[in-house]
């Protein structure tokens, strides 16, 4: 078993995400057994009962299938975590960059931390966007002084 490489998975770009090609294709084929499976039992539940339209028990059918589909949904999701990282890390000037990129200027992003939840400063903590903390207006609930330390000494660590 020592002997044997350790394979590394493929990845491919689905609509703008890149997943690994093995577990998209479980991903698949758990959608189609289990989405199929709810559907199929649909129609033996519902052609079997007396009195209804065999409209409406296809379309009954269908609804079930669809449950199928979300639950499918939920299993992939489940089993196959993320595995997307994030390198929390802004330099320097690129903080003017990134906002013009997502179409904000850095009043504006300044203006927007001074109002936005607590839980989402605590994530950006979390994350150490110690860079965009540091925009936060000193007369903003959300302003900690350390912010601007952290994003300094940040700075001058990737510099390095």
């Amino acid at each position: 078993m020592s002997n044997q490489k350790k394979e590394k998975p493929k990845y491919t770009e689905v609509w703008g995400d890149t997943v690994e090609l093995k577990e998209l294709l479980f991903a698949c084929l758990i959608g189609v057994v289990v989405t199929m499976s709810f559907f199929f039992a649909g129609q033996y539940i519902f052609s079997n009962i007396e009195g209804l339209d065999e409209g409406m028990a296809s379309g009954y059918a269908l609804l079930l299938g669809l449950g199928g589909c979300v639950l499918s949904g939920v299993i992939s999701a489940v089993l196959f975590k993320p595995k997307r990282t994030f390198d929390g890390e802004l330099r320097g000037d690129s903080i003017e960059h990134i906002l013009e990129q997502a179409g904000m200027s850095v009043e504006e992003e300044a203006a927007a931390l001074a109002v936005v939840s607590p839980e989402i400063i605590a994530e950006m903590e979390e994350l150490e966007l110690y860079s965009l903390l540091a925009l936060v207006p000193e007369d903003s609930p959300n302003y900690k002084p350390e912010y601007k330390e952290k994003a300094h000494v940040n700075g001058q660590q990737g510099g390095n």
